[in-house]
């Protein structure tokens, strides 16, 4: 089993693989096919991210393969995150006829970019579990007074 991918069951029950802990999170996304020209941007905000990509939506259907220049607007952090990321998947949302998640792999970017990402996900996923925590807490406490 190779040590960089993590196991875990998914919503569907299945086991997914993944090489990067990926959460849940809406970081601001800018985004235009490359080559392409800046002023052809849009954006948009991200479902889940991880150091080897993210998935955002967008109102545009762009299949696999397709190269996008990304970048991500990082929460506390005046620094942009910007790369090149190739089309990994698209799925149609659910009752949604013109919006599409995109799964985008990151394909190339600087290690200082890429340690600031690590970072902030780590921040982020301590933060999300903290929160779980006390709400579990709570729930548990208020069912205890009743």
């Amino acid at each position: 089993m190779n040590e960089d991918i993590f196991y875990y069951e998914g919503k569907s029950g299945q086991q997914e693989r993944r090489r990067f802990v990926r959460i849940g999170t809406n970081f601001v996304v800018s985004y235009y096919v490359y080559p392409g020209h800046l002023n052809k941007t849009d954006m948009s905000l991200t479902r889940n991210v991880s150091v080897g990509g993210i998935c955002f939506t967008t109102d545009k259907h762009f299949p696999p393969g397709t190269i996008l220049h990304i970048t991500l607007r990082l929460p506390k952090v005046v620094k942009l995150i910007e790369t090149l990321g190739e089309v990994v998947y698209v799925q149609q949302e659910k009752n949604k006829k013109f919006l599409f998640d995109l799964g985008v792999k990151f394909l190339q970017a600087s290690e200082e970019d890429l340690y600031l990402l690590e970072n902030i996900i780590k921040d982020c996923a301590s933060l999300q579990t903290k929160l779980e925590l006390d709400l579990t807490t709570r729930e548990h406490q208020k069912n205890e007074d009743n």
